[in-house]
C-alpha cells in the first residue's frame, strides 16, 4: 500500500507543477489566459486516449513492470515540456505526459485488488486517493518555493528526478501477486483471497478464467454499454473530476488575479484545498470500510458516502462566494475538497464492485469519464477568468460553476447499484 500509494504521490508531483508555474510561464512566453488553458486542459486527451492501452500494460505484463515504466515515461514527458518554448510544443508535451500517466489508476486499482480483501479495500483505495493529493499540494507548495530560487524549467525537471528514484525502488521492492512475494506468508495469501474463497461454494471454481474463455471484445463492449451503474460511474467522475481540476489548475491565479495574493501566497494557498482532499480520503476509506462491515449493505457504504459528501463539497463552494477575503474564502474551498475527498473511496470500491474480475476496464471506463471534466474545467474557467478581466466581471462566478458541477456529480450516485456486476465481468 506504502508503494502504491508513493507511485501516486511522485505522478502527481509532476503533474500538478504547472499550476503555480502558470503566470510565470504566461509571463515568459507570452500565452494568453486562453492558451494557458489549453495546455492545462490538453493532458486529458492523452489522459483519455491511453486508459484502456497502458490499463491492459498491468494485465499482460504484471503490475510491478507496468508501474515504473509508466514512470520513466511521464518523467521524460516532464522533462519534454520544460525543454520546449512554443505553445504546440507545450501542448504536445502535455499531451502525451497524460498518456503515460494514464495507466495510473488503472494499475493501482489492480493491485488494491490483488492485495486486499473486500472489507480492506476501501482504506487501500484512500490511501492512493489521498496520496495523490499529497502529491498535488506538495508540488503546488514547493514549485511556488522552488519559483523563488530557480526557473520553472529547474524546476521541472528536478521533480522528474523523484519519480525515477521512486520506480527504481518500485521494481526492486515489489511484487505483482502477494503469492509471488518472499514477505507474504500463506495465512495471509488466504486472508486476501478470501471472497475468492467465499464465492467457490457450491464448487465454483476461484481460478481466474483460462484465455479460451475470457470474454471477447465484443461482449465486454456491451457489458459496459448496458450497465447504468458504469454509466454513472463514469459521469460522476466526469463532474467530480471537473470539480477537483479547479484545484490544481487554476486555483493559484485565481487567487493572484481576483484577489490580488502574490505568487508565492498563491502557491501555498492553493495546496490547503489539496491538504483537504487527503484528509477526507483517509477519513473517506475508513467510513467505507466501516459501514460495509456495519450495515452490510454496499449503496450505503459506497452510494451513501458520496451523496452526503459531494453534495456538501457544492454547499462550501457557495459559502466560499460569501466573503471578499481570500483566507476565509480558501479555508471554505479546502473543507469542500475535504468533502469531496471523502468521496473518493466510494468511487474506487464501487467500480472495483462493478468491474468485478475485468476491475482494471472498469477503472479505466471511469478514469476515462473523469478525462471530459478534466480537459473541460481549464478550458471553460480560463475564458471566465480572459473575460473577467476584459469586463471586470463578478470572480465569484467561477466559484458557482465549480458548485453546480459538484451537484451534478451528486446526482449521479442515485443510479449506481454496487450489487450488480454485469455478467461478462463476473
Amino acid at each position: 500500500m506504502v508503494l502504491v500509494a508513493l507511485a501516486s504521490t511522485t505522478a502527481y508531483l509532476t503533474r500538478h507543477a504547472i499550476a503555480p508555474s502558470a503566470t510565470t510561464i504566461q509571463a515568459e512566453t507570452g500565452l494568453t489566459s486562453e492558451q494557458m488553458g489549453y495546455i492545462l486542459s490538453v493532458m486529458s486527451i492523452g489522459y483519455f486516449v491511453f486508459q484502456i492501452p497502458t490499463g491492459w500494460l498491468g494485465t499482460r505484463f504484471g503490475t510491478r513492470f507496468a508501474l515504473p515504466f509508466l514512470c520513466v515515461a511521464w518523467s521524460a514527458c516532464t522533462v519534454w515540456f520544460a525543454a520546449v518554448s512554443s505553445f504546440w510544443g507545450f501542448i504536445w508535451a502535455r499531451m502525451m505526459f497524460g498518456g503515460a500517466q494514464a495507466g495510473l489508476v488503472p494499475n493501482a486499482a489492480k493491485v488494491v485488488k490483488d492485495w486486499f480483501p473486500p472489507t480492506q479495500r476501501g482504506l487501500a483505495s484512500a490511501a492512493n486517493g489521498s496520496a495523490m493529493s499529497v502529491g498535488g499540494a506538495i508540488s503546488i507548495a514547493l514549485t511556488a518555493v522552488l519559483l523563488e530560487s530557480f526557473s520553472w524549467r529547474t524546476a521541472f525537471v528536478m521533480l522528474a528526478g523523484v519519480s525515477l528514484i521512486w520506480a527504481a525502488g518500485f521494481y526492486l521492492l515489489f511484487r505483482t501477486r502477494p503469492e509471488e512475494h518472499p514477505w507474504v506468508n500463506e495465512s495471509e495469501v488466504a486472508e486476501i483471497h478470501s471472497d475468492e474463497a467465499e464465492s467457490s461454494d457450491s464448487g465454483t471454481e476461484a481460478e481466474e478464467p483460462s484465455i479460451d474463455s475470457q470474454p471477447s471484445f465484443r461482449e465486454h463492449a456491451v457489458a459496459a454499454a448496458s450497465s447504468l451503474s458504469m454509466w454513472a460511474l463514469c459521469v460522476q467522475s466526469a463532474f467530480k473530476a471537473a470539480g477537483f481540476q479547479m484545484f490544481v489548475t487554476w486555483f493559484p491565479a485565481f487567487l493572484e488575479k481576483g484577489y490580488g495574493v502574490t505568487r508565492q501566497s498563491a502557491g501555498l494557498m492553493a495546496s490547503s484545498p489539496l491538504i483537504g482532499v487527503v484528509i477526507g480520503s483517509l477519513a473517506g476509506g475508513v467510513i467505507t470500510d466501516w459501514l460495509l462491515v456495519r450495515t452490510g449493505s454496499k449503496f450505503i457504504s459506497r452510494c451513501g458516502v458520496a451523496i452526503v459528501s459531494l453534495g456538501l463539497s457544492g454547499l462550501l463552494c457557495v459559502v466560499a462566494s460569501w466573503t471578499p477575503d481570500p483566507t476565509r474564502l480558501v479555508a471554505a474551498m479546502a473543507l469542500g475538497a475535504l468533502f469531496s475527498g471523502l468521496g473518493g473511496p466510494a468511487a474506487w470500491t464501487a467500480t472495483m464492485d462493478v468491474g468485478g474480475r475485468q476491475t482494471p476496464l472498469a477503472m479505466a471506463l471511469m478514469n476515462m469519464g473523469g478525462t471530459f471534466g478534466g480537459f473541460t474545467l481549464p478550458i471553460v474557467v480560463g475564458y471566465m477568468i480572459g473575460n473577467i478581466e476584459r469586463t471586470g466581471g463578478d470572480w465569484n462566478q467561477v466559484l458557482y460553476l465549480i458548485a453546480g458541477i459538484y451537484w451534478v456529480a451528486t446526482l449521479a450516485w442515485f443510479f449506481i447499484n454496487p450489487k450488480k456486476v454485469p455478467a461478462a465481468w463476473r
